[in-house]
């Protein structure tokens, strides 16, 4: 799939928007932690189903930890105040973790599927793409769009990129002696040796940049991975632990437990105005330009497809990133909503800084997810 060349530089031009991020179908899924229903008056329901007698359930996908939350229930409990006839649950994990079940939920039940919409990565979103996993998106509903430039927006509308963030290197800046300055640290380094954390099958966060940095040297590429998984083998002492969640990650390195890993800069931002001894490097060769998308997901009903249209809209509005921005430390892309204060000197705020990015070849990984799987596997997971 081509994907247009973004008109803001930090979007990565490899990257088709319209592979970028996307939501799972419709309620009754495990784990539901939270729950938005209808006790008190609000405006008028005008919700597809208003009359009937019956709700409109759906089940939204959100992030769990790092302030990730905040925003998406807010803006859920207002809209649930106007429209008693629908009630929201929300669904909490990542998307290593959640997006499996729903590609496994979808390909069970089409019709029934374990989310309805939220928020998804570049990766999943791909992936989405891939598996027809995404409802195209209704101009005539969410037009909080129109704030959002062109180079944005995803083919077939088939989600709608809201922010972008920046994979960098996030390390414990009370036990590091040496603080990392390039991708090379995270795999070479001594200091780091048995101290790095990886998330487990989040290939772009150290498979991309070792292909970015070392590619040609070791005869790797996305077409060729395999020299570059057999890398990370013949390194697999630096690797001490692999993580599948934001709050497991910081836990260990918060203790020291590990001392490096490459992760979100906004998200780490978040842990540490909150007091963890974290600091944030940018490699000299860039950081990841990471996209994060808002979708719908593929088997919902009309009337579920109808009210997720409606939240999304809320969710785009210039006040609701706004805030978004500032709970989570995450760049977003409306030119309505305004960059808060603490955030203006960021540097992952910064076009010329993004424009630096490493930009992934989504489009493969997710084509070539489960052989990917199989070399992680086969050749790295053995050896640690």
């Amino acid at each position: 799939m081509s994907i247009p060349k973004p008109k803001r530089s930090y979007i990565l031009p490899a990257v088709s928007l319209a592979l970028m991020l996307a939501l799972s179908a419709c309620g009754g899924g495990t784990n539901v932690n939270n729950a938005a229903g209808n006790n008190a008056a609000g405006s008028p329901d005008n919700s597809p189903a208003a009359g009937s007698g019956e709700k409109v359930k759906l089940t939204m996908f959100i992030w769990a930890g790092s302030n990730q939350d905040v925003v998406p229930k807010e803006v859920v409990a207002e809209y649930v105040k106007n429209h008693p006839n629908v009630e929201v649950t929300f669904e909490e994990s990542s998307n290593s973790v959640m997006y499996p079940k729903m590609l496994a939920g979808k390909q069970a039940d089409a019709d029934n599927p374990i989310v309805n919409f939220g928020y998804f990565n570049a990766d999943a979103s791909a992936k989405g793409l891939n598996d027809d996993m995404w409802e195209p998106l209704d101009p005539a509903i969410v037009t909080n769009m129109k704030d959002i430039p062109e180079s944005f927006h995803t083919t077939d509308n088939k989600g709608i990129v809201w922010g972008v963030s920046s994979f960098a290197l996030v390390y414990n800046k009370d036990l590091v002696k040496t603080p990392p300055t390039s991708w090379n640290d995270l795999w070479g380094s001594e200091e780091f040796k048995g101290k790095t954390a990886l998330w487990d099958y989040m290939f772009y966060s150290y498979l991309s940049p070792l292909l970015a940095v070392k590619g040609e040297e070791l005869g790797a590429s996305y077409d060729n991975p395999e020299p570059a998984f057999q890398f990370w083998a013949d390194n697999s002492d630096q690797i001490g632990t692999l993580v599948t969640s934001n709050d497991q990650l910081k836990g260990l390195l918060d203790s020291g437990d590990a001392l490096i890993a490459p992760f979100s800069a906004q998200v780490a931002q978040t842990w540490i105005d909150g007091g963890s001894p974290l600091a944030v490097a940018y490699p000299k060769e860039g950081a990841i330009s990471f996209p994060y998308s808002l979708q719908v997901v593929k088997g919902s009903t009309p009337e579920q497809e109808k009210v997720a249209n409606e939240i999304i809209n809320e969710l785009l509005s210039a006040e609701a990133l706004s805030r978004y921005a500032e709970v989570t430390g995450t760049p977003v892309t409306s030119t309505a909503a305004a960059i808060p204060d603490k955030y203006k000197d960021d540097p992952s705020f910064s076009v010329e800084e993004q424009g630096k990015g490493i930009n992934p070849d989504w489009d493969t990984l997710a084509k070539n997810s489960s052989a990917w799987k199989d070399l992680w596997d086969r050749l790295v997971k053995t050896e640690l």
